[in-house]
């Protein structure tokens, strides 16, 4: 029986914690966006075509036809 108490702690102590980090607020690097399409790199360095909604970057895609 203690060994229940134990991992019901245990159990509760990790929900918490879980649920503190998903309910912290969360800082997001936000691009802000000049105009409604925009160039950019992608991580790997090639270019990205951009299209932005209210000046946030909302899809991108390889450039080109």
């Amino acid at each position: 029986m203690k060994r229940y108490a134990w991992i019901l702690i245990v159990v509760g102590v990790l929900a918490i914690v879980g649920t503190a980090f998903q309910l912290a607020p969360h800082r997001v690097t936000e691009r802000t966006c000049p105009s409604r399409i925009v160039m950019t790199k992608g991580k790997d360095g090639t270019p990205l075509e951009c299209v932005c909604s209210r000046g946030v970057l909302t899809s991108c895609f390889g450039p080109g036809p």
